[in-house]
């Protein structure tokens, strides 16, 4: 049965409509909403649960020049549920085909493949005789023989469709390949990070860490600049043990205590060397002055209790005097002993330089 358009609508396009779903039928959501003197949102809905409102699909078949007759598996409510896809195996289509070239029967087909009689004949109906071409079709694109664009021009369906027909079938393909590059930036900025923290610390050059991880020179002193509280140039100067103690301050996000114990350093005049001269270990600490009881103790050459006991003092007391030994440097013995071993290092050259200098003044 076909409907005579009162008037002779312009067709969407040259080519036949595809009558698979509203969504492949519509092409243009605007055109159509003008023609039935409807909003879009209108068809939007009838796109959403794959029906045409039997109050318009006379017009919609005009419109698209085509049979009423195929627009009826189509006809529905457009307040009815969403179509739910039955998704089949692939064995459905490869037993249908059995069936097509007469090697199987259908009740044979339904019993090896486990689907309903109707859902298989409805299947067998629709194809008709592009059933064959259907499962190349699909066959050949799940093995990449074929484009994509190939199979759209032998079913003669959109791409949108192609996909749903491969996913209904059982040959959706699996997950697609990344072929955008992953996002560097990130592990960029935290291998930025650790080299210049190396180049604080006085363990590499910035030129020979530019060279050696492929990191530009600017880059690396703008990253120093960054998480420094001293420019490169800065520190050049600074004694081995401070820079690497303010690498460590800076690491552990800890209070910049070698900045504060250079600064003092240099109110008082005292010349910090790269690498200072360390005073041999002495064979006992009873007649050394205190300085040097706690120099002993901040390089490790002799426990707290040890220097005590030489001396014959409680531990807690010369703990005490050695707190305030510290205290013109703004420190205590106990904040000192809890901070990382480098700064006990840093903070022993301080002491040492401090001694060297007042034997020099005598």
């Amino acid at each position: 049965m076909s409907t005579q358009p009162t008037s002779t609508p312009t067709p969407v396009g040259q080519h036949k409509p595809d009558l698979t779903s509203v969504r492949s039928l519509v092409t243009s959501v605007t055109k159509l909403a003008r023609h039935l003197k409807l909003t879009n949102n209108a068809v939007y809905r009838w796109i959403n649960v794959n029906r045409i409102p039997g109050a318009h699909v006379v017009r919609v078949a005009n419109f698209y020049d085509v049979e009423l007759y195929d627009l009826l598996p189509l006809t529905g409510s457009e307040n009815a549920n969403e179509v739910t896809v039955s998704l089949k195996p692939r064995s459905v289509l490869k037993a249908l085909m059995e069936v097509f070239c007469g090697r199987m029967t259908l009740d044979q087909a339904v019993a090896e493949t486990g689907q309903s009689l109707i859902s298989m004949k409805l299947i067998l109906v629709h194809w008709g005789d592009e059933l064959p071409t259907l499962y190349t079709t699909l066959e050949q694109l799940d093995q990449g023989r074929i484009s994509l664009e190939d199979g759209m021009r032998r079913l003669k369906v959109t791409k949108y469709t192609l996909h749903g027909i491969r996913r209904k079938y059982g040959y959706a393909p699996g997950p697609v390949k990344r072929t955008r590059p992953f996002p560097t930036i990130g592990p960029r900025k935290k291998l930025n990070r650790e080299v210049a923290l190396h180049c604080i610390a006085g363990k590499i050059s910035v030129h020979d860490a530019a060279l050696e991880h492929g990191i530009s020179e600017r880059t690396l002193f703008r990253t120093i600049e960054t998480i420094s509280p001293l420019k490169m140039m800065d520190l050049v100067a600074w004694p081995d043990a401070f820079r690497e103690a303010l690498a460590i301050e800076i690491e552990q996000k800890l209070p910049f205590f070698s900045q504060k114990w250079l600064e003092f350093a240099a109110n008082a005049r005292f010349y910090m060397q790269k690498k200072p001269n360390y005073p041999e270990t002495p064979s006992s600490w009873r007649n050394l002055p205190i300085r040097r009881l706690l120099v002993g103790n901040l390089l490790g050459e002799g426990s707290l209790d040890d220097i005590a006991a030489s001396r014959g003092a409680d531990p807690v007391v010369l703990a005490g005097i050695f707190t305030g030994e510290l205290r013109a440097i703004g420190t205590s013995f106990e904040e000192v002993m809890s901070l990382p071993m480098i700064h006990q290092v840093a903070m022993a050259e301080l002491l040492i330089t401090s001694m060297d200098r007042k034997r020099k003044l005598k």
